[in-house]
Parts: structure tokens; sequence; C-alpha cells
């Protein structure tokens, strides 16, 4: 999807304001994760690196392949879309939570118990 650009009239101004709507480069893997476009950074990798201070230029550094222009879409839409990424961010936990307990079901309990996690 190529950058848009339209104007929106706004009379109660009398002039008219350019909005821009961009693609935000997310894509979607084989599981549903949500993926930096080219990367292997998740949506979620990125939200819990803003949460815990870091800057988008400190999110590069952190992971090469992100491109600067990407975090800051990213975390614009993500600001925008809060409800969203709230959903998808639950739903992801409880799908992490239930692939934990299926591996854990396959596990001896011998096993277990000596990791501390009968």
């Amino acid at each position: 999807m190529a950058d848009q650009a339209y104007w929106l009239d706004c009379p109660e101004y009398t002039e008219r304001r350019m909005v821009l709507t961009e693609r935000i480069p997310l894509v979607a893997d084989e599981a549903g994760g949500l993926r930096v476009e080219g990367t292997r950074v998740y949506l979620e990798d990125l939200l819990d690196a803003y949460e815990g201070g870091l800057s988008p230029e400190e999110m590069v550094l952190a992971y090469p392949s992100l491109n600067l222009a990407d975090v800051y879409a990213i975390l614009a839409w993500a600001l925008r879309h809060s409800e969203e990424v709230a959903a998808y961010r639950e739903r992801v936990k409880r799908e992490t939570q239930e692939a934990e307990e299926r591996a854990r079901a396959h596990l001896p309990k011998a096993l277990l118990a000596r990791l501390g996690r009968a």
C-alpha cells in the first residue's frame, strides 16, 4: 500500500488541512504475531522497550535490523490504537500461557519438580 495524502475540508476554520495516511510496517507471521516488516522483531518487543524507557533511537541501537522511521511510525500507531494493542497483547499473553501449559503436560513430573515448576 503506497503512502497517501488527501485534503480534508475544515469549514469551521475556512481552510484545508492535509491529512497523511501511511502504511504501518507491521506484518503478521504464521502464528498471528505482529513483527516489524523485514525483521524478526515483534511488536511487543518494541512496546516493552518503549515502556521500559528506551527512546526510538535506543531501540534502533538495540535492534540493528530496525529503521528509525519505522519505529516512530509503529509507536505512533500503537499510541493511537491503544485498545487494539491491548487486545493483541492480551491474546499473545493468553496464547503463550496455553503453549507453556501444553509443553508442561509433556514433561516428566520428576523433571518439573527438579526445576521447581511442578
